[in-house]
């Protein structure tokens, strides 16, 4: 996750679409993630308007320089980390579930089938 957060570019583009994709967070909060921890301006604009969409944006206080990003960032769509954490690891369980289980058990069945 560390590739996907601060060196995307060292991703294929098809594995950053697939993460952004199942993940639980915006696009525009990972940019600013990334540009925060390497010291360069935030793009307000950018977040901002990603939280007008979410209804969010009456109370977060934004930095061009901000020494973190505030959770309320991060999870807009939830008040709580540990709500937000449930929400995210079951929704990603429920995307990527059928994926892994047709990888690991139809091999192990039709491979057992044919002995």
């Amino acid at each position: 996750m560390y590739a996907f957060v601060m060196r995307p570019e060292s991703l294929p583009k098809s594995y950053q679409d697939f993460i952004q994709k199942t993940g639980p967070v915006a696009e525009p909060v990972y940019r600013a993630v990334r540009d925060s921890c390497r010291g360069h301006p935030v793009d307000v604009a950018s977040l901002h308007a990603y939280l007008s969409r979410k209804g969010k944006s009456d109370y977060v206080k934004l930095e061009e320089f901000p020494s973190i990003i505030p959770c309320s960032i991060i999870h807009a769509g939830t008040s709580s980390c540990l709500v937000h954490e449930v929400n995210a690891t079951s929704l990603t369980f429920k995307k990527t579930f059928p994926l892994y289980f047709s990888l690991t058990f139809v091999p192990f069945v039709v491979l057992h089938l044919q002995k």
